[in-house]
């Protein structure tokens, strides 16, 4: 049984360049040759400092292509929330994986009520052709679309 399957999200370490926020981006006579095979969006602790007073934490989420070769190509479609502590004592940040996977995507969703649940398909076809990936929002529409949590986003949450 996979993690998906038992926890509802897929565990994705990110070690050195990837904490970063970078991923690599294959030469375009690269990409040309490999098969986008599903859209991510990885999500990570953000160090931006913000103004904020309290104790805060921010995540940023990076949608990228997953490439028949197993790279990640990012679609420069970033967003990315920060959550400020309230009350006394000592900040906590505990969530349920459902919880933060339903603000994960409602994030990165179209923010229309009367396309409520629908991903920006057009767009995300748009930003992968820009990378050199010949694909359109059909198909991107077909494929499996994943949230994957950071070790650092998974230990925060207290997941």
């Amino acid at each position: 049984m996979s993690d998906f399957d038992e926890k509802g999200f897929h565990y994705a370490p990110l070690h050195g360049e990837y904490e970063s926020g970078t991923f690599p981006v294959l030469p375009h006579t690269m990409v040309s040759t490999l098969n986008a095979m599903s859209i991510a969006a990885v999500c990570d602790m953000d160090e931006t400092l913000t103004d904020n007073l309290r104790p805060s934490i921010s995540v940023k989420i990076t949608q990228c292509i997953l490439m028949s070769d197993g790279s990640m190509i990012s679609l420069d479609l970033d967003r990315g929330f920060t959550a400020i502590s309230h009350g006394p004592g000592p900040a906590r940040w505990r969530r349920s994986s459902d919880e933060l996977i339903a603000e994960i995507l409602d994030l990165v969703r179209i923010d229309d009520p009367e396309r409520s649940g629908d991903h920006p398909w057009d767009e995300i076809a748009a930003a992968a052709q820009r990378r050199g990936i010949d694909i359109d929002a059909a198909r991107l529409k077909q494929m499996p679309y994943q949230v994957l949590l950071s070790d650092r986003v998974i230990r925060t949450f207290e997941i």
